[in-house]
């Protein structure tokens, strides 16, 4: 056989050469390899714009690594592309080496949307590029793909595993980094194959039962649609007040970096923005095995965050997004919507394809917002064996489910409100969103057929094909007549026999063609329009009648002829649905208008649905509302710093008690709390994070004489209050404890001028009671008793910082007024009188002796020359006093034996000074006392 034969048998069974579909992959590799390049130097001024330096330096400085050793920076720059491409095929980024016999290993799984996108639609596009100048069957068109996409998955890993990054190490040791494995060969293989493939299918004839299902790729377009009204409205309101903050704190704004890292997130942009404003979750989970597992203890587990994790300001303004979203969704789903009427395939299609496109792409949100890192390390001996630890982000496992819940009010939206909202709107505000390969309107050319003289009738929509009685004017010399390709790219043929099929448009009659307008046709050589005619969704079945001529009487318009399946004049006119013709020739619509009854329940129902959105969504955000403010966890804490700033112990106490007995609590009333001066004089509450639904940690800020403090607090979630709303208690929190030192013989303290009993103290710890106290400063002091006596206050300051609790006391006191000097003075000079009337030479308990021997029983007696001046002090434990800078002076007399028994007594005497010292106790009652102290003076 010829190579002519050879290609002519292939093409008979849809088989065609597969180079221009190879070359199609090989520039979708080439593209997205560009746009890895592009990743990288965006994120290398990333890098530089955030003043860390110079990345690939910063990277072998922190393994003590030579930047020769690990290769130049142009062959880092080379291969890292590379492997970008292979990681958005779905691949993962890893780490494998052995060092010493240890064998680890090490993964990063992202995928670079940016770098992706590209390949696909570099992909898609050849395709439909393709096939518009190489026709190809359907097994050609698989056939290509699959042999196109082979050859990219296979040079992408092929690629990524030679251009690996090798880092030298010592002997005994090897470590490569790289992203070749299976499931980048089957990504790459998956991705291009698909692209291909329905690049290229887009462009072949619509099968005629193509009006049944027309809704399911414009439902996914709209899907598409909606995610990206929903991103770039949700960056451009972050980006505008983030900007202006940062430029109010003078800071660089961080959009910057977002913009800038945007080939290689702008997957996880596009999901986080739009799942979150769907109501879904961002989730973070961390695990460890082995050792590292007990290592982590208290790090593993799952943590969650939607959009009210978010300052209020943030969440409002989603909801407000995602609610002005559903509704532009909506009406542009509205917008020149047509389907079959009266078939159960079509109109099932139109009430699933929505939700089923949303839940769909709710799965590939899933899909984008994956990142996750792994390790592991095996060979480790006996201490650490095999460890392993992972980590990942990502939305929600319900998030598909929350997306097909959208579809669903999109399409309620688009039927009851979206109608009475476009007639308000410009054409051209909602014409940009076009129904790919969406198929005609139920109309016959009329051009061509009126020139036909007759055409036969074709029955109602389903009941075959549009043929026409005689051929057609200006048919072509093969007795077909050649269209050019209708609006949607889609080739169509009529034939001899005035069949509208599918064939191969005749560039000798492109002219002629573009002179009419091409009629829908399938693969299988039926007119589409034809076969299933279209009408705007909610028209009733009066709108497919045609009314220009009656099939069944064979009558026909003054210029051409008429049947059930249209209707033209002479002069060109087009029969459209519904159409009724004149005695002219010319074809009017016949306009169909619902019953002022039906409009009432129209009217009705829409009003009903919307009210009933609207309640729902009040509800919700009611909910969500009073569920973030009133009763969230911040509020809580609110109240709490609130009572403390206003010195109300006792709410304090009610909404955070201190974990300490009752007798410490005995400071906490709003009599001295309230009379505290210096208390806390503002509060604002700065941040919440939740641990999970159980609790949440509150950080404020709190000033107190000028200085502000950082706290945190944990709220505990204890049920619901009000039925729905969650009831939040604050966890045990700290309490500053004043150490009150109680001199003794004291019964009451006075406390910022409150009185205390002792006995309410807790006293256990001695000489000192241990008592809870609200940030502020308090003055303790003791009863004034007498005029003898003053009490002396102690001051204590309380700050708002636990850094600043430590040596907090208060020491109250007396001290001596004038008169109780004196009285203490006159009790001296009492005791020293009365230690005079002794006939000792040194009394006991006395602070004066004499030096004498010989003493005649009871022949002495003192005489106090002079008194000591006494001075009195205060030490720890009480007042003392003492004559050491002015010592009295006593003369001891008395007869001394003889030397012999006949010696006659002699009269001595015995001068001599002495101090005094000892102890002053004051009484409850102010009374003093004082008493010598034990020893020698």
């Amino acid at each position: 056989m010829t190579p002519e034969e050879i290609t002519r048998k292939l093409g008979e069974v849809g088989l065609v050469n597969p180079l221009q579909s190879v070359a199609v992959g090989a520039i979708a590799y080439a593209g997205a390899f560009l746009m890895a390049i592009v990743a990288v130097v965006l994120s290398v001024v990333a890098i530089v714009v955030t003043g860390l330096g110079n990345p690939v330096d910063s990277a072998l400085e922190s393994v003590d690594m030579d930047q020769a050793e690990a290769g130049s920076g142009v062959g880092l720059l080379i291969r890292l592309p590379f492997q970008l491409v292979a990681m958005a095929t779905f691949g993962s980024f890893d780490v494998d080496g052995t060092i010493e016999g240890v064998s680890f290993g090490a993964g990063l799984r992202v995928l670079p949307f940016g770098i992706t996108l590209v390949m696909v639609l570099l992909a898609f596009y050849g395709g439909r590029f393709v096939q518009k100048r190489q026709r190809a069957g359907l097994v050609g068109i698989w056939t290509t793909s699959v042999l196109t996409g082979f050859g990219v998955a296979l040079f992408t890993v092929l690629s990524a595993f030679i251009l690996a990054e090798r880092v030298p190490a010592e002997a005994g040791a090897s470590i490569s980094l790289h992203a070749a494995g299976f499931d980048t060969f089957f990504g790459a293989f998956a991705l291009i194959t698909l692209s291909l493939a329905l690049g290229r299918l887009t462009v072949r004839a619509r099968r005629s039962w193509w009006p049944l299902v027309a809704d399911l790729p414009a439902a996914f377009k709209l899907a598409v649609s909606h995610a990206l009204i929903v991103t770039v409205l949700g960056l451009c309101g972050v980006t505008i007040v983030s900007t202006i903050q940062a430029l109010i704190d003078g800071e660089t704004p961080p959009m910057i970096y977002v913009l800038l890292l945007l080939p290689l997130i702008g997957g996880h942009v596009l999901s986080f923005v739009t799942g979150l404003d769907m109501l879904s979750a961002a989730t973070a989970n961390i695990d460890g095995a082995g050792a590292l597992s007990y290592l982590m203890d208290g790090m593993n587990g799952t943590e969650r965050a939607t959009m009210f994790s978010l300052p209020w300001y943030t969440w409002l303004g989603g909801l407000l997004l995602g609610g002005l979203a559903l509704l532009l969704a909506s009406l542009l789903w509205q917008h020149q919507r047509r389907i079959v009427p009266h078939h159960v395939v079509s109109l099932g299609v139109s009430w699933i394809a929505l939700p089923a496109a949303y839940f769909l792409g709710g799965l590939v949100l899933l899909v984008l917002s994956q990142a996750s890192v792994a390790a592991q390390l095996s060979g480790g001996g006996f201490f650490f064996g095999d460890m392993r630890i992972g980590a990942s982000v990502g939305l929600a496992a319900w998030t598909p489910l929350l997306a097909m819940m959208a579809g669903v009010i999109v399409e309620l939206l688009s039927r009851f409100v979206a109608p009475f909202l476009t007639p308000f709107l410009p054409s051209a505000a909602l014409s940009w969103f076009r129904r790919p390969l969406a198929p005609a309107a139920a109309s016959v050319t009329s051009g061509a057929v009126g020139a036909a003289g007759a055409s036969s009738a074709v029955g109602p929509a389903g009941s075959g094909p549009l043929t026409y009685s005689a051929p057609l004017a200006g048919a072509a010399p093969d007795g077909g007549f050649s269209l050019a390709p209708s609006a949607q790219g889609i080739p169509t043929d009529i034939n001899a026999d005035g069949v509208v099929e599918a064939g191969t448009v005749s560039a000798q009659h492109a002219g002629q063609a573009q002179a009419h307008e091409a009629v829908p046709t399938s693969a299988d050589g039926t007119a589409a329009a034809g076969r299933y005619a279209t009408v705007p969704i909610g028209a009733t079945a009066g709108a497919l009648s045609f009314a220009g001529a009656a099939g069944a009487a064979g009558a026909a318009g003054a210029a051409g002829a008429g049947g059930a399946g249209g209707a033209a004049g002479a002069d060109g006119s087009t029969a459209e649905p519904g159409a009724a013709g004149n005695s002219t020739g010319k074809i009017t619509a016949a306009a169909a208008s619902l019953s002022p009854r039906t409009r009432k329940l129209v009217l009705a129902g829409a009003v009903v649905v919307g009210a009933g959105i609207v309640l729902v969504i009040g509800l919700i955000v009611t909910f969500v509302v009073l569920s973030n403010t009133v009763f969230s966890p911040e509020k809580r804490v609110e109240a709490y710093l609130g009572a403390v700033q206003a010195g109300d112990a006792e709410q304090a106490l009610e909404i955070a008690a201190p974990n300490v007995p009752t007798a410490q609590q005995a400071l906490l009333t709003n009599d001295i709390a309230g009379a505290a001066e210096n208390r806390i004089s503002d509060f604002e509450i700065v941040g919440s994070e939740e641990s999970g639904s159980k609790s949440a940690t509150v950080t404020a800020k709190v000033t107190q004489d000028g200085v502000t403090t950082t706290r945190t607090y944990r709220v505990d979630r204890s049920g619901r209050t009000a039925v729905v709303f969650p009831d939040w208690t604050m966890a045990e929190t700290e309490y500053a404890t004043l150490a009150l030192v109680i001199p003794d013989g004291a019964a009451t303290l006075l406390v910022n001028g409150q009185e205390v009993a002792v006995s309410d103290l807790d006293t256990s710890e001695g000489y000192y009671a241990p008592a809870a106290v609200l940030p502020g400063q308090y003055t303790v002091t003791l009863p004034e008793s007498s005029e003898l006596v003053a009490a002396v206050e102690s001051v204590a300051y309380v700050s708002a910082d636990p850094d600043d609790w430590y040596e907090l006391y208060a020491a109250p006191g007396y001290s001596l007024s004038e008169s109780g000097m004196e009285e203490v003075q006159t009790q001296v000079d009492a005791l020293l009188d009365e230690c005079a009337t002794s006939t000792e030479e040194s009394p006991d308990g006395c602070p004066f002796r004499a030096y004498a021997y010989g003493v005649v029983e009871d022949s002495g007696s003192w005489t106090i020359d002079s008194y000591p001046t006494v001075e009195v002090e205060e030490s720890d434990e009480g007042w003392y006093f003492g004559s050491s800078s002015s010592a009295g002076a006593a003369t001891y007399s008395y007869q001394k034996e003889g030397w012999g028994s006949d010696d006659e007594p002699t009269d001595e005497t015995d001068e001599s000074s002495f101090s005094v010292s000892g102890t002053v106790t004051v009484g409850e009652d102010g009374t003093v006392a004082v008493e010598f102290d034990d020893g020698w003076w």
